[in-house]
This record gives structure tokens, sequence and C-alpha cells, in this order.
């Protein structure tokens, strides 16, 4: 079994991975605390049974990250780690179809429990998060993985090509990509689409 741990809180990483350690003796457990340098080495991404994210790190957040990450990864599970649930980060859980959702404020045993969960191809939801989906509207807007990856991408500012390039995809992919985005989201340009996506809970 082959874990990675991405949180930039280094001391939350390590403990993680040392209670892990105890529990699952023969894992592999990896670490990065920089969610950059995972995409500049994307070929090192397969091969991981779990993936377990933080939400809140300033560099790229954990689910902008699987956003761009998760179609390379397999069939790896993904639990999401946050302080608190919010109506846009449940709404961004919800469309990328995570496999779980955990507080980091709850305890151990209960993070052990929801690690164990989405191991076995269950679900693992915190309180915070259902209560908050229970009071959020469902999202009727889908978009592909590919297309949430365009999204973030375009956010930060990237070019047609830069996003071909680092997607892996053909510059006619993103342009056809990006017309559909317009024609879902109903609006014209990039900071349109933007400045939609965002009041929709999708950035």
């Amino acid at each position: 079994m082959k874990i990675l741990i991405v949180d930039d809180h280094q001391l939350f990483a390590d403990a993680l991975t040392i209670t892990l350690k105890n529990t699952y003796a023969d894992a592999i457990i990896d670490t990065c605390h920089q969610p950059g340098w995972l995409l500049d080495n994307r070929p090192l991404l397969r091969g991981y049974d779990l993936v377990i994210l933080d939400q809140a790190m300033p560099q790229l957040d954990g689910l902008s990250l699987w956003h761009l990450i998760g179609g390379l990864m397999g069939n790896a599970q993904v639990l999401v780690c946050s302080g608190s649930a919010t109506e846009v980060t449940v709404r961004r859980a919800l469309q990328l179809k995570v496999n779980g959702f955990v507080d980091k404020s709850e305890s151990v045993d209960q993070i052990l429990f929801a690690i164990s969960e989405v191991m076995a191809g269950r679900s693992y939801f915190s309180e915070s998060f259902r209560l908050m989906s229970g009071s959020t509207p469902e999202e009727a807007l889908t978009l592909t993985r590919q297309q949430l990856a365009i999204l973030v991408m375009i956010q930060e500012g990237h070019s047609n090509k830069e996003i071909a390039r680092q997607l892996f995809v053909s510059l006619n992919t993103v342009k056809t990509h990006l017309r559909l985005l317009y024609e879902k989201l109903e609006v014209a340009n990039r900071t349109a689409c933007i400045a939609k996506a965002r009041n929709l809970g999708l950035l």
C-alpha cells in the first residue's frame, strides 16, 4: 500500500505519517509540503493507493490541486483534510466526487477511521461537511475533471499553450474545452468565465 500526504504544515504531515506507520506497518508513505512540486513531477504520481490532501494551502489549495492531478493518479482514493467545511469547499468537493472529507479538529482515532473507510473503497465525510452539504443547493452544472483543471489554470493566468503543455493535451483540445466552458457558464470570455465559476463555487 502506498500513501501520499500533501500538506504544507510539516508538523501535521510528520505526525500523521508516524501515526499511519504505527497502524499500517507495511505501508509506503510519502509526504509533500509544496503542491507545486507535484505539478512539476507528474510522472511520479502513479502508483499511489491513497492521497491525503490538505485543503488550505497558500500555494495551491487541495481541491484545485486534485483538479490538476487527479486524472493522473489512476484509481487512487482521495481524502481531503480541512480546518473547517465551507459552502464553497463542499460544492467543489461534491463536484469532484472526492472519496472523503475529514475535519482536522477531529480526534486521531476518527481521522484514522476516515482513512480506513476511504482505503476500503467506502466514503467518509465529517459531520460539519454533511451539515453544510445538506444546506447547499444541488449543483446542476456538471464539468469534467479536465474542464475543472482548465478553470483553475486560466484563473492563474496560464495561456492556452501552457495549459496544453501541463495537461498533456493538444492546443485544439484546450480550445474545445474552453468553448464548452463558455457555453455551460453562458459567458463570452475568460474574465466572465472565472467570475461566474467563482460565483457558482467552482473555484
